[in-house]
């Protein structure tokens, strides 16, 4: 018990007596109460699926033989951390005692060995090698792919994206470096994700994360991309052998290399490629045409176009390049006159140019959502370790947490719940309140029936697996 500033006494009750209608006492007792209930939904779905436990037999251990802690342990400590909202391992010791995190991880309540510790959590994240880490990121492509067959059954088209992003880095971190297109210190992690396609060719609206790779500030986009891209075609040829698969990416992957590698899988592309005079020349005729309608209808105009276009390093060939020839016009402030806006994409695929651009390519901006609630809701940038490795690894328990919140935002997506971001799972379902017991029967947890999502969390929970039996 906390000890009281005058009399030294332990404080087991405060009390306001002339502040409200009637006196309000706060009483500090023995009884655990959580408020990571909701961290259950999670859990049930983890172990359902043997998520955690498969990541964890991708990681060699090594320590010896007598542990305390298992690395299937070490890794739900660290993944619902996450979820829960604690960035990185400091919070430890406020969690080694905390009944749900207890529960999810085997642990009784009373048990006098309590969760792992920061310095615990620290040498497991700077242990983790290449092999194993390597290891870990074919696992997580694999098992999202393998859900996904579960789930959609056979589709006739698949869409990869990758991603590059700015990862701020504030200390010295090895291989973060100055970037100027940034303007700072930073890493640059490429993310992957997979879209799938209904019978109508319709995209949906989740686009899931495949997997990560955290890479050094100084290189460019197209870093890792090609191996990646390799193994992430193999791997759906595998599960999906059925499907097209159509790669979208923005224009730091417009490189010679990466459009023979993409004519060499054989997939379909579409990829966004920086003006040069050349293409601005081509494009010049369709913004005569956008000007004119500018002018007409005194709002913006476009016009969308084709050539074929070979670049000096392209080896002599040509490819089909898609334009847009747009015409702004400020409807704020229309005496600004008008702006032209022409924009290009590289691809193989026959639709018409509209279709190309609007429909087809247009649709790479719901990945920039993915990627910013990964940031901010899963802490993808918190990579302050100085060793290289840890911070991959940290970026690779960033992405599984995120895939776990996919699952189970998935599997919730005809409640309302299964449109929110994961800021909004965490205040409303995750961090849930109620009283623990344990007995040697069972555990209770007990949530307030007129909590403001109760009603949800039960319709949750019994999706999820629980049975209702009262």
């Amino acid at each position: 018990m906390k000890q009281s500033a005058g009399s030294g006494k332990a404080v087991q009750q405060l009390l306001w007596d002339d502040l409200f209608d009637l006196p309000v006492t706060v009483e500090l007792g023995p009884q655990p109460q959580t408020c990571n209930a909701g961290l259950l939904l999670l859990s049930a779905l983890d172990r359902r699926t043997g998520f955690t436990e498969g990541l964890a037999a991708t990681l060699r251990d090594y320590r010896s033989t007598e542990v305390v802690h298992a690395m299937q342990d070490l890794v739900r400590q660290r993944l619902f951390g996450i979820e829960a909202g604690h960035e990185d391992a400091n919070d430890a010791a406020q969690l080694r005692d905390e009944p749900v995190f207890r529960l999810v991880l085997g642990r009784g309540l009373g048990q006098e060995e309590g969760l792992a510790s920061q310095p615990t959590l620290s040498r497991f994240e700077h242990g983790i090698g290449v092999g194993s880490q390597m290891r870990a990121g074919q696992y997580l492509a694999e098992y999202v792919l393998k859900q996904q067959r579960q789930r959609v059954g056979r589709v006739p088209r698949v869409t990869l994206e990758l991603d590059a992003t700015d990862d701020p880095a504030h200390g010295q971190q090895v291989f973060a470096f100055y970037n100027t297109h940034y303007g700072h210190r930073v890493f640059l992690p490429v993310l992957a994700f997979i879209t799938f396609h209904d019978r109508h060719n319709v995209e949906e609206a989740e686009r899931f994360l495949l997997t990560v790779l955290l890479r050094r500030g100084d290189v460019g986009a197209t870093a890792g991309a090609g191996g990646l891209l390799r193994r992430l075609v193999r791997k759906v040829r595998c599960i999906f052998p059925e499907a097209k698969i159509r790669v979208r990416l923005d224009g730091g992957y417009a490189s010679p290399e990466i459009f023979e590698l993409l004519e060499k899988l054989g997939v379909e592309y579409v990829v966004n490629m920086g003006k040069n005079e050349v293409l601005k020349r081509e494009a010049e005729p369709y913004l005569i045409q956008a000007r004119l309608r500018a002018t007409l209808s005194g709002k913006s105009e476009r016009v969308y176009g084709e050539c074929r276009y070979g670049a000096g390093t392209w080896g002599g060939k040509e490819r089909r390049v898609v334009i847009k020839a747009e015409v702004t016009i400020d409807p704020a402030a229309p005496e600004k006159g008008m702006k032209d806006n022409s924009r290009f994409v590289v691809t193989n695929l026959r639709q018409a140019p509209e279709e190309v651009y609007a429909g087809v390519y247009c649709q790479r901006g719901v990945v920039e959502k993915h990627i910013e609630e990964i940031k901010n809701g899963c802490f993808l940038g918190r990579t302050s370790c100085t060793d290289f490795l840890a911070n991959q690894l940290r970026v690779l328990l960033a992405a599984a947490a995120y895939m776990l919140l996919q699952a189970a935002r998935t599997k919730a997506r005809r409640t309302e719940a299964g449109t929110w971001r994961l800021e909004n799972w965490r205040e409303r379902l995750l961090k849930m309140s109620g009283l623990v017991w344990r007995s040697t029967r069972r555990w209770l947890i007990r949530v307030y029936e007129g909590a403001p999502d109760a009603g949800l969390f039960k319709e949750l929970a019994q999706l999820f697996g629980a049975h209702a039996t009262g």
